[in-house]
């Protein structure tokens, strides 16, 4: 009977605040980056060519993603500070990274700057959709195929990657981000854990 059917109680969100969002164009961002008198606001201005960074992950994003990006810039000790290492992680609540493609995009782009063409392409093609969200079976490069296109890029000040196509887990939530995906509610986490 129905009746003595025992129904689970809801889990219920957890409850946090919401973030406050500031919506502005593209083109305030850049008068901000390349405003001198703005510097003193952006995180690393002192690192020579962070602001060619920003300018440069700014341009990826508006003019070359095909989807949906995470792209996360701080200097890289910041990032092994907010993760540990991959064999280091314990599972005791320490954040840490995954890769989703076993290192694939991250051994791809090593030592290759943000403002190189071969990283635009091959940035382009991380966030070009597919049926399963993987690169295609034909792919010119063998160690591709089949592999998630999926994750973040951690990105120095420098320009060059620290991990691509990271999962980022174990990040405290900081905020309730309402109707939004999971880039968002992990960009906004990283930005606050990542010093």
């Amino acid at each position: 009977s129905s009746a003595s059917i025992s129904l689970p109680d809801t889990l219920h969100s957890a409850s946090l605040p919401c973030p406050a969002i500031h919506e502005c164009r593209r083109e305030e961002i850049l008068e901000m980056f390349v405003n001198s008198c703005s510097h003193d606001k952006i995180p690393g201005h002192d690192v020579p060519q962070a602001i060619d960074t920003y300018v440069a992950a700014l341009e990826l994003m508006c003019d070359h993603a095909l989807g949906g990006a995470l792209v996360c810039i701080a200097d890289a000790e910041a990032f092994q500070q907010a993760f540990a290492a991959g064999d280091q992680a314990d599972g005791g609540g320490q954040a840490c990274t995954r890769s989703s493609d076993q290192g694939y995009m991250t051994a791809s782009l090593r030592g290759i700057h943000i403002t190189d063409p071969r990283f635009r392409e091959a940035f382009r093609e991380f966030t070009r959709h597919t049926s399963n969200d993987c690169w295609p079976s034909d792919h010119p490069d063998e160690s591709a195929r089949g592999r998630p296109k999926d994750g973040a890029f951690l990105l120095s000040r420098t320009g060059y990657r620290v991990q691509c196509s990271a999962k980022l887990l174990g990040l405290a939530p900081v905020a309730r981000w309402a109707n939004v995906g999971t880039k968002h509610e992990a960009a906004l986490a990283c930005a606050w854990a990542v010093p």
